[in-house]
C-alpha cells in the first residue's frame, strides 16, 4: 500500500471529528513509517498580499457601451475612462465583456499568453449565501465582516476561525514533514514579516529581506575576527538551563544557522539577465527568484513565499493612488514572470494575489469604502490561463449581488481558491480536508484554474 492509500484508509473517517493538531500528529507518524521521498519535483507558491483591500472593480471593467454605462453610473467619479480599456476578449458565458485599464497592459499580455487567470468575486464565506437569506437574517456569515485585521486572518486561515493561530500554508508545512528532508530551511519564507498564512502549529516560518537573510553581525562565522566572540556567546547561552532560556537558545541558534545557509546558497546562484524595476515590491520579488534559483543548493522541493504590497485602503485619493498601485503590481508580476521563465521554472511556480476584501461599488466622493467580494489573479505556467473563473456580479446598486451600499456578496469562497492551489502544490484529498476543514460546505473543492 502506498503512502497516500494508507493515509486515506486511516484518516478518511476521522478527519472531521479530530483537531488539526491531533490528525497532523498521525500524519507525522505515517511520514516516519513510510520513509520514502514524497515528491520528485519542485513547486513553489508565491502569495502577493495586497494590504488594505483592493478595489478590483476598477481592474476588470465592462467594455461594451451599455454595460460600461451601468458601470460608470455606479462608479461615478471613479470610473476608468472607457477609451483607456484593453479588451480581454472574454467569452460569451460572462454577463458582460471585460477589459483592464491601459496601465495594466502587462497583465493583459500575460492573460492573452495564457500565463494568467482571473478568479471572480472571491471572499470569505461560511457557506454560499444570497441576499434574501441575509435580509431574513438566516444566513451564516463570516465573523467581523469589513474589518481589516479580521478579514486578513480569514483569508490567511481559510477556516473562518478568528481565534486560531495557524494559517493554511502553515498547516501545509505541518503536514509535509517529509518534504525538504535534507534542508534546515523552513518551507514557508516571508519577505513581509510575520503573517497568519505561514504560521504553523509545529513548523516555523522564516523571515528574510530583499537583501537576503539577516545575520547577527557580531556572530557571523564568515568573518574570522568573530571566532572568539562566537565561542564566548555560545558558552554563555549554553549555561542557561531554564526552559525559557533553552527555548531562546534554540531560536537564536536556528536563526543563525538558517541565515548562514541561505546567504551562502544565494552566493552560488547565476546572475539573471531579466531585470526588475527599482522599488521595494520588485526588490522582494527579485529576492524570491534568487531563493528559487538556489533551490537545489538549499535542498528545497516545496516552498511558499509571502510578499506584501500596501496602500490599497483607498478611502481617499483613489483616482491618484489606485492606478499607481495597479501599475506597480502589473509591472512587478511581469518582471517576476520573465525571471521565472529565464530560470526554467515557470511551470513549477504559481503566484497568486490575496486582499482582505473588495471595496464598495459606490464612490464616497474621493474613494471607496470596505466591501466584501473581489477579484484575484493567479499567474504561472501551470495555470489554465486566458480564462476567468467564477461568476461576475451585477454592477448595479441594490441588485441581488449587493449586500448593501455596493458591497458585493462573494460567489466563490476564499477556501475554494486556496484549496485549488494546495491541490496543485501536491496535497492529497485527505490532507486538503484537514487543512481546509469547511471545504465540504461548497460545491467545488477544485475551481479548475490549475493544470
Amino acid at each position: 500500500m502506498d503512502r497516500r492509500a494508507l493515509l486515506k484508509s486511516l484518516l478518511a473517517a476521522g478527519v472531521g471529528a479530530t483537531t488539526f493538531g491531533a490528525t497532523a500528529g498521525q500524519m507525522k507518524l505515517l511520514n516516519t513509517f513510510a520513509q520514502q521521498q514524497r515528491f520528485d519535483d519542485y513547486k513553489a507558491l508565491i502569495c502577493v498580499f495586497l494590504y488594505g483591500g483592493n478595489d478590483s472593480y476598477n481592474m476588470l471593467v465592462p467594455t461594451e457601451s451599455s454595460d460600461y454605462g451601468r458601470y460608470s453610473v455606479v462608479r461615478q467619479n471613479l470610473a476608468v475612462p472607457q477609451e483607456s480599456l484593453i479588451s480581454l476578449n472574454t467569452t460569451s458565458s460572462l454577463p458582460y465583456s471585460l477589459g483592464v485599464p491601459d496601465y495594466m497592459t502587462p497583465i493583459s499580455d500575460l492573460f492573452h499568453n495564457q500565463q494568467l487567470a482571473w478568479i471572480n468575486n472571491v471572499g470569505p464565506l461560511e457557506a454560499r449565501v444570497n441576499k434574501s437569506e441575509i435580509k431574513a437574517k438566516t444566513a451564516s456569515l463570516p465573523p467581523q465582516l469589513f474589518s481589516h485585521n479580521d478579514q486578513q486572518k480569514l483569508w490567511e486561515r481559510a477556516d473562518n476561525n478568528l481565534t486560531g493561530l495557524s494559517g493554511w500554508a502553515g498547516r501545509i508545512a505541518d503536514l509535509l514533514s517529509d518534504v525538504n528532508p535534507a534542508s534546515p530551511i523552513p518551507l514557508n519564507i516571508s519577505l513581509a514579516g510575520n503573517n497568519v498564512l505561514q504560521t504553523g502549529e509545529t513548523k516555523p516560518s522564516y523571515g528574510i529581506t530583499a537583501d537576503g537573510a539577516d545575520m547577527f553581525g557580531g556572530l557571523d562565522p564568515r568573518h574570522n575576527w568573530n571566532d572568539k566572540r562566537i565561542a564566548v556567546f555560545d558558552q554563555l547561552i549554553a549555561m542557561d538551563k531554564h526552559k525559557i532560556g533553552g527555548a531562546y537558545r534554540d531560536i537564536v541558534n536556528r536563526a543563525r544557522s538558517n541565515a548562514l545557509v541561505i546567504n551562502q546558497g544565494l552566493e552560488s546562484i547565476p546572475r539573471l539577465t531579466s531585470t526588475f524595476n527599482d522599488n521595494r515590491f520588485e526588490d522582494e520579488l527579485h529576492m524570491v527568484t534568487k531563493m528559487i534559483s538556489a533551490r537545489e543548493t538549499l535542498s528545497m522541493q516545496r516552498q511558499v513565499f509571502f510578499v506584501g504590497l500596501g496602500g490599497w485602503d483607498t478611502h481617499d485619493r483613489q483616482n491618484d493612488a489606485h492606478p499607481e498601485l495597479l501599475a506597480q503590481l502589473s509591472n512587478g508580476l511581469n518582471s517576476l514572470n520573465k525571471a521565472l521563465v529565464e530560470l526554467g521554472v515557470n511551470d513549477n511556480v504559481t503566484t497568486f494575489t490575496m486582499s482582505e476584501f473588495g471595496r464598495t461599488l459606490t464612490s464616497n466622493g474621493d474613494g471607496t469604502d470596505h466591501g466584501w467580494g473581489g477579484h484575484q489573479m493567479v499567474m504561472g505556467g501551470a495555470v489554465n490561463g486566458g480564462q476567468l473563473y467564477g461568476q461576475m456580479p451585477s454592477l448595479e446598486l441594490n441588485s441581488e449581488d449587493d449586500y448593501g451600499d455596493g458591497r458585493i456578496i462573494p460567489t466563490t469562497a476564499s477556501e475554494q481558491y486556496s484549496a485549488t492551489l494546495a491541490k496543485w502544490f501536491g496535497l492529497s484529498d485527505a490532507e486538503i480536508a484537514m487543512v481546509f476543514p469547511h471545504l465540504s460546505r461548497f460545491d467545488l473543492a477544485d475551481l479548475g484554474f490549475m493544470g
